[in-house]
């Protein structure tokens, strides 16, 4: 008895060796070498949104081995992102992708999914936990720095700024931010006169900027995470007969329409909506006991005003996000 109940033991030690291992098993649960995965999104809010929807599709599409998706939207609240996880592991998915809301909050629920041994990609930004397979971003940290350490050259290192931001507590929003204030906390010359979340939200920034116009009568610069903000930012600006003032943003063609129609000096970070596709690439990856990094960087470069001109797309949507559609024609938003 002693010897049967020592043989029963190791093999329930042995089957459960994979569930241990957070995620690393091959996770062929369909059977037949093919998968189902879930997408917990944070919100769909805007047409970057769209464009990053569209890149995952696409790449689903040409993934044989996935046969089944889910597709959760949290409208940007933690507690409806938690519940979204959840329900995704529930429904028996071999892998998870994220896009988070507010990384802390969440935490548990991604922990829950890789405890379960189910692969869990996150991507955009960082996590408030080391229980996920692999993290695909960009470097955004870099993504803040780099736009400050430009903002910073046109004004000769001496000047007054306002900082506008996305959603409060988003993790892509956050890590921008602190890149961007470790440059201008360490420039002397630079005074921030006013920092606002504006949710990358065209209404929002213009009230908002109505107020900041007011408040300050000299503004020498925007830092603005997102073409989102520092488009209408500028509008406001011009509307109140105030010079329009060197500024930085995104990949938003509306943005960089502006710059060039105006000739004022812009800087263009590009956040990629290729983040989606290359997130379910590592996925797969993942799903096949094939070795992932624990991070992965998709590499990234900023514009300034010549680049610009070349970049911008003045014949397609103001809402277009510019090099995020080469991607076949069936899976672009239509805008």
């Amino acid at each position: 008895m002693k010897r049967i109940t020592a043989i029963i033991l190791t093999v329930l030690f042995i089957c459960t060796l994979p569930l241990a291992a957070g995620g690393q098993q091959d996770s062929e649960s369909d059977g037949d070498g093919t998968f189902t995965i879930g997408w917990s999104n944070a919100g769909m809010g805007d047409s970057w949104r769209q464009f990053l929807q569209s890149n995952f599709l696409a790449e689903v599409a040409a993934t044989p081995e996935i046969t089944k998706h889910y597709i959760t939207n949290a409208d940007e609240r933690p507690e409806k992102q938690i519940a979204d996880i959840d329900d995704l592991i529930a429904k028996g998915i071999d892998g998870l992708i994220v896009y988070p809301t507010v990384g802390e909050a969440i935490a548990p629920a991604i922990e829950r999914a890789f405890d379960a041994g189910i692969p869990v990609v996150v991507f955009g930004g960082n996590i408030a936990t080391d229980k996920y397979t692999s993290l695909v971003t960009q470097d955004l940290f870099g993504y803040g720095r780099s736009q400050a350490e430009w903002l910073v050259k046109q004004l000769d290192g001496k000047g007054k700024i306002i900082m506008l931001s996305g959603i409060a507590g988003n993790t892509t929003a956050e890590e921008r931010l602190t890149g961007a204030k470790e440059v201008f906390e360490s420039t002397p010359g630079i005074e921030i006169l006013d920092h606002q979340y504006c949710d990358w939200s065209i209404t929002k920034t213009k009230s908002i900027m109505e107020a900041v116009i007011n408040a300050f009568p000299e503004i020498d610069g925007i830092w603005a995470d997102s073409g989102l903000m520092s488009w209408p930012a500028l509008e406001s600006l011009s509307e109140a007969g105030r010079p329009l003032v060197p500024n930085t943003g995104d990949q938003l063609n509306g943005y960089a329409k502006y710059l060039v129609a105006n000739n004022v000096p812009g800087y263009v970070f590009p956040m990629t909506t290729r983040l989606s596709a290359e997130s379910v690439k590592v996925l797969v990856q993942a799903m096949k006991g094939e070795s992932v990094d624990k991070v992965h960087y998709i590499e990234v470069s900023g514009m300034g005003p010549d680049l610009i001109k070349n970049f911008v797309r003045p014949e397609l949507s103001d809402w277009w996000w510019i090099g995020d559609d080469q991607i076949p024609a069936e899976f672009l938003p239509e805008l």
